[in-house]
Parts: C-alpha cells; structure tokens; sequence
C-alpha cells in the first residue's frame, strides 16, 4: 500500500453516492471537499460543499476517525 492510500480512509458508500457529483482536481472550486473518491485515473474528488474548508463534514469526520485509531467503516 503506498502512502498515498494509507493517508485516506478506505472508500466505503458515501464515496460511492458521490461519484455522480464528483469532479477532477483542476475542476473544484473554493468551497469544494478535496477528498479523493476513486483509486485510480482519472483522480476524482468529492466536490460536496465546505464551510470553507479542505473537507466536507462527513470526509473531515472520517479523517478525525481514522487520526484517532477507530479506523474506517
């Protein structure tokens, strides 16, 4: 597993309802989570809204898990 992979807990449906929204990188705009959704080329993003932050409240969630130990769903 490259480091890349371990940064990011593992997708799981969230992920998966947001691919219909999701964008590429060069397509995001300010206020857009930066999350990737997707293992492989082309790289896809979350695009759900912020409260101006990197990541939507459900990625910021999963990332504050994962910091913690719980691990992913």
């Amino acid at each position: 597993m490259t480091k890349f992979e371990t940064d990011f807990a593992p997708a799981n449906r969230y992920d998966a309802d947001r691919l219909p929204f999701a964008k590429r990188l060069e397509d995001l705009r300010p206020g857009e989570c930066t999350w990737p959704i997707n293992s492989g080329g082309p790289y896809l993003f979350c695009a759900a809204k912020t409260d101006g932050k990197k990541y939507c409240a459900h990625h910021k969630a999963r990332l504050l898990q994962k910091k913690s130990g719980q691990g992913g769903e």
